[in-house]
């Protein structure tokens, strides 16, 4: 008995040891309480660093190489923080050895809204991969998100979300919405003290959801009973505009008299804001603070306008949201909450539910940084090889000005007058601004005649939308050498000798592929044949977009597309009309013709509705809406695009009158506001060997669908 008892314990034992070794060994054995120090209960084990909690897939990473064609959207054009997003998204497109096009594409300030849905909409007939999106057009944006998303586009919001999610898979936020607004209150405090005080808050637009959740997160703040003392007044709208926001913040002061600081969370908005300050003397009484860029902040901090405000890394920003569009395009990941990838130099992020809206999933990159006179030196120093503070224009100088066309009679450089017009009243040019130009048939000896006597007649500034090739060039250089400004639009002298900056409507690798992508979606994907229709063999804008659209060609996508051949109707419109017919007579099978001139669209759309050809000739190219109209709609020309020339007019004008007045000088990184067209910067212009260019952008294409409104 006592042997069979033995033999019983001896199993269960076993069993027992049995079951122990089956179960899953724990990463750490946790170690029980010290009877010594009953007073201290015991520890649960830490996890492992080297372990962290994550899916099960583990962390993904990009495979390089892969050809993406992706586009980066600002809310506009011409805003630092933007142009220092699209340097990251540059580094992280190099990083990954990605194949495809980055293209940095933007509205304009004053037309943000249409501008960003035109651009979301073109994109997704242009065959792009991904487009990223600043988004300044609230939920009137979604229809065209969701129409990229539904031709499998990948849609990535970043800066500011759609705020309902439709059409966008991620957003990449910079900061903890609900933090933004802590970050505000604590500012708020730290500045007026513990006796508060009334603020005002300075945003960008109405439409801004970013500005609208940090808003609502500090007003949420408020509520807290540490910040009791501190009274909001109102909220006001800058439209990131800088003579808007200078003007509001002054309007502030003068309605509520007992306001003691401008919370503008927008980095246009608080250097405007502290820069009205300063100029009215007010920065004693009313003090700045929001979201600033320490470049553009550094003077109004150490001088106590601004004495604290807070901001991001764009640069990190663009970088990150690059990467995660680029993974989702990929199929690397889905989109889904629970995912953990890897983002190069930033390490691992994972994809979350977005806790500031309904709906929506959200990458939270993070963190803030609280800039004071104690570290805004530091910080500013490297940013200011990004251009510093934009240099403003001082109103009411004397400056004689000509603006010279390729020749008179055009309707798109009337249009340019009247943007040139609208500068010189707004800057209260005292000199005269002549519209002087040659007649067609002898635009290249004209035009070098009225640079030559202008250069002799002592103007201040000539402003050459040239159409003599470098033949302009030895006037343009003897105007230089009496000091004259000298600056091109529209298009540039190809040497850039006596030239001191091109403004460029787009950019002319941009109008290449813009070109090539019209030709296919009007073509189909069997492709067909088509021709060119120019303006002249001298029109250094149309070469180089036609060159770009050959380049562009030899992209596969292009493949089934024939460029038969490129001839010139001299921007006249009845050797147009004549060239289009010979065109057609020549090619039997000919298909299309582009045309990448307003008068040569316009003459061969007439030549092929008055030879009843439009079922068999389409037409397309660069057109004026209301000279197209009637062909798109009646399918002759079922797609066209272009710009503004007013803007591009009124644009050149501010950048002749800062040269001229000095306010600038013409150099690489020079960054200067224009009026309500916002800030802009002069860069090294890629398209020629030697030049600098200020780039204007966008491009708006047209069809059936928008062309009547656009027409009015």
């Amino acid at each position: 008995m006592k042997r069979t008892f033995v033999r019983i314990v001896a199993l269960i034992t076993i069993l027992s040891l049995l079951l122990i070794a089956c179960q899953p060994k724990p990463t750490e054995a946790p170690k029980p309480a010290e009877p010594a120090a009953p007073a201290e209960p015991a520890k649960p084990a830490e996890p492992a660093p080297a372990e962290p909690a994550k899916p099960a897939a583990g962390v993904v990473e990009a495979t390089p190489g892969q050809t993406v064609d992706m586009v980066l959207l600002p809310k506009f054009l011409g805003i630092l923080v933007f142009d220092q997003a699209n340097q990251g998204a540059m580094e992280a497109h190099k990083e990954l050895g990605n194949k495809g096009k980055l293209e940095f594409l933007g509205p304009t300030p004053e037309n943000s809204v249409a501008g960003q849905i035109d651009i979301v909409t073109t994109a997704t007939t242009q065959g792009v991969d991904a487009i990223m999106i600043s988004n300044n057009a609230g939920d009137q944006i979604a229809p065209a998100a969701k129409a990229a998303r539904d031709k499998g586009i990948t849609v990535v919001t970043w800066d500011s979300p759609i705020p309902s999610a439709e059409g966008e898979q991620v957003f990449v936020a910079q900061v903890d919405f609900d933090e933004t607004g802590v970050v505000m209150a604590d500012m708020a405090l730290s500045i007026l003290g513990e006796d508060g005080g009334k603020f005002a808050v300075l945003s960008a637009s109405p439409d801004a959801a970013n500005q609208n959740a940090w808003i609502a997160a500090m007003k949420e703040a408020l509520k807290d009973p540490k910040y009791a003392k501190l009274e909001l007044l109102d909220v006001v709208y800058g439209n990131d505009q800088s003579e808007d926001s200078y003007n509001q913040a002054l309007a502030l002061v003068d309605k509520y008299p007992d306001m003691e600081l401008i919370m503008a969370p927008t980095t246009v908005g608080i250097a405007a804001a502290a820069k009205a300050m300063q100029d009215e003397g007010l920065c004693d009484k009313v003090k700045v603070s929001g979201l600033g860029l320490p470049a553009e902040m550094v003077s109004y901090t150490l001088n106590g306008c601004a004495p604290e405000f807070a901001l991001w890394s764009f640069v990190d920003l663009g970088y990150l949201t690059y990467y995660v569009s680029y993974l989702l395009a990929t199929g690397a990941i889905k989109g889904e909450v629970g995912e953990t990838f890897k983002a190069g130099r930033m390490g691992v992020y994972t994809i979350e539910k977005d806790p500031t809206r309904e709906k929506g999933l959200r990458v939270l990159m993070g963190p803030f940084k609280v800039y004071n006179k104690d570290n805004v030196e530091a910080e500013a120093g490297p940013q200011e090889e990004a251009g510093g503070t934009p240099v403003k224009a001082e109103k009411g100088k004397n400056i004689d000005m000509v603006l010279l066309p390729k020749f008179l009679g055009i309707l798109v450089f009337d249009q340019a007058n009247n943007g040139a017009m609208e500068a010189h009243k707004e800057l209260e040019n005292t000199g005269k601004l002549e519209f002087l130009g040659p007649t067609p048939e002898n635009s290249v000896a004209g035009q070098i005649d009225i640079v030559t006597t202008a250069t002799t007649q002592g103007v201040d500034a000539i402003m050459i939308s040239n159409n003599a090739g470098d033949q302009i060039a030895p006037a343009a250089k003897a105007a230089r050498d009496k000091g004259i400004t000298v600056v091109t639009w529209d298009s540039p002298i190809p040497s850039a000798e006596g030239e001191q900056v091109f403004v460029a409507q787009v950019d002319f690798d941009e109008t290449g592929v813009v070109m090539a992508d019209m030709a296919l979606s009007i073509l189909g994907e069997d492709g067909g044949k088509f021709a060119v229709l120019s303006a002249s063999p001298d029109a250094a804008n149309q070469n180089a977009w036609i060159a770009a659209m050959k380049e562009a060609l030899k992209d596969p996508k292009y493949a089934k597309l024939e460029l038969l051949d490129v001839v010139y109707g001299n921007d006249q419109s009845e050797d147009s009309y004549n060239q289009a017919l010979a065109l057609v007579d020549k090619y039997p099978d000919m298909e299309l013709i582009m045309a990448p001139t307003t008068v040569g669209i316009a003459a061969a759309a007439k030549a092929m509705q008055d030879e009843g050809l439009c079922d068999k000739v389409k037409v397309s190219g660069l057109g004026l809406p209301a000279e197209m109209v009637e062909f798109t709609l009646n399918g002759c020309a079922p797609e066209f695009a272009l710009w503004s020339f007013v803007d591009l007019g009124y644009l050149t004008y501010y950048v002749s009158y800062l040269l001229a007045t000095g306010a600038i000088k013409g150099e690489v990184g020079e960054r200067f506001e224009a009026g309500r067209m916002g800030t802009y910067t002069i860069t090294k212009d890629p398209t020629r060997e030697k030049g600098l260019r200020v780039l204007m952008g966008p491009f708006t294409v047209y069809n059936k669908d928008n062309v009547e409104a656009a027409a009015k």
